[in-house]
């Protein structure tokens, strides 16, 4: 739809967000965003979306978080509740509005949009490629059927007695254990022996999510002596099947089952190692049909060799504001402009002025609470951070079973070289003390 033969839309009216009014009309192209709990902030998304855009938001409003988010998102832009009621209704709202575009920055849902966006003949990936980039069973599924050497994965019913059988002739140990559907780290553990998987299994309680356990991918012993982590991710536009690699986000070592301490942009690597990364995640995402979407696509060194550990079809967490540190570019607007099939998209890996990096100060793998945390301005006075933020303050309970999102500080800025960023990272641990109780 032409940009000049709409007419604007003054506010969101209730009516809109029923649907019980069709073909609202704007003067700019309308996107519209599958958006959710621990997603991209509003803001951030609000100001990419300046001078490219309009904003729909689809959410699941039956969620408590998003419940109270809604007053917000109505400021910038129409709300669609898809919470509760069934494809045509929710297609139909959604068509009323006459979007341009479709995105989405969460894996909640995506297959529903996926439908939604060939409905309405958007831009997006197809079902089975939101299936793939959502479900890790069907991914390594997809993967090792295309070539690709994968762990062995198995899918864990909630009888205890899946973990008897994995136990058997088809799974190896120590081995990973994950929600089959998740992000950020949440009930990931690394169980030593099946009677480990069990006890992990029965403290999540009979209301856990469904589960897959598979092979541990060991680190590449030539990069233990180094400051960063074996592993890194690809960030990837990926625009009517044209694939665009963006950066390569470096690691720093993880804490206990697998949370996130730091990363950063550019990752520290040879450029025959970055042709190596970036050949794979090529292979992979074609292998999984992906014809439009922005990738987050985490690889491990091993010691057989670069090895996927998952490709997500969203973008990674804090990979925008690293990003913009970097390069300057501002990804949330190079996807809204992706959602819209515009061309206009510059080639990768992006050149860098300085590295982005964000760090968590993770707690101990415990339930507690946080009792006491000092040494953040002595920190702050002396990082020169762009920006720290307290996720988890005093008073607050945590479970080490949610992941990385249960960290106790952030920390957002840029470095001018690798060292001074281990000399930041370093600061961080030594300066920021937190006491717990228990």
């Amino acid at each position: 739809m032409i940009a000049d033969d709409k007419a604007e839309v003054e506010g969101a009216s209730s009516e809109f967000a029923t649907g019980a009014v069709s073909q609202p009309r704007h003067l700019r192209p309308l996107v519209a965003i599958g958006y959710g709990p621990r997603c991209v902030p509003v803001m951030q998304l609000a100001e990419a979306a300046a001078g490219i855009c309009d904003l729909l938001w689809i959410i699941d409003g039956s969620l408590p978080e998003m419940e109270q988010m809604n007053p917000l998102l109505r400021r910038f832009g129409c709300v669609v509740d898809r919470g509760g009621i069934d494809r045509a209704n929710f297609h139909r709202q959604v068509r009323a509005h006459r979007p341009d575009g479709l995105v989405t920055y969460l894996d909640a849902g995506m297959i529903e949009l996926a439908e939604l966006g060939r409905s309405l003949g958007l831009p997006f990936c197809s079902p089975a490629s939101a299936a793939a980039l959502t479900d890790k069973a069907v991914q390594r599924q997809r993967l090792r059927g295309a070539g690709f050497p994968v762990p062995t994965c198995h899918v864990l019913s909630a009888d205890p007695g899946q973990i008897a059988v994995a136990n058997t002739d088809r799974q190896s140990w120590p081995a990973i254990m994950k929600p089959r559907s998740a992000q950020g780290s949440r009930f990931m553990f690394l169980a030593s022996n099946a009677t480990q998987a069990a006890e992990f299994l029965d403290g999540l309680g009979p209301n856990r999510p469904e589960m897959v356990i598979e092979d541990y991918l060991p680190d590449d012993p030539r990069r233990t002596s180094t400051p960063h982590a074996a592993y890194l991710s690809v960030e990837t536009i990926v625009s009517r099947g044209v694939i665009d690699h963006l950066a390569l986000t470096g690691r720093f070592p993880l804490a206990a089952n697998f949370r996130e301490t730091g990363f950063f942009i550019p990752a520290d690597l040879e450029a025959g190692e970055k042709s190596e990364v970036l050949e794979l995640c090529s292979a992979a995402i074609t292998a999984l049909e992906v014809e439009t979407g922005c990738l987050h696509t985490e690889v491990k060194f091993t010691p057989e060799g670069l090895r996927i550990i998952e490709i997500n079809g969203r973008v990674g967490g804090g990979v925008p504001e690293m990003l913009e540190r970097a390069t300057g570019v501002s990804l949330l607007a190079l996807t809204l402009r992706m959602a819209l099939g515009q061309p206009a998209l510059p080639h990768g890996p992006l050149p860098t002025e300085r590295i982005g990096y964000r760090f968590f100060l993770q707690p101990p793998a415990v339930t507690a609470r946080v009792a006491e945390i000092v040494g953040i301005d002595t920190f702050t006075d002396r990082s020169g951070a762009d920006s720290i933020s307290i996720h988890q303050g005093p008073g607050a309970d945590f479970d080490w079973r949610d992941g990385t999102r249960n960290y106790i500080v952030a920390v957002v800025g840029s470095a001018d070289g690798y060292e001074e960023l281990q000399t930041i990272e370093r600061l961080l641990q030594r300066e920021i003390s937190v006491t717990y109780s228990t």
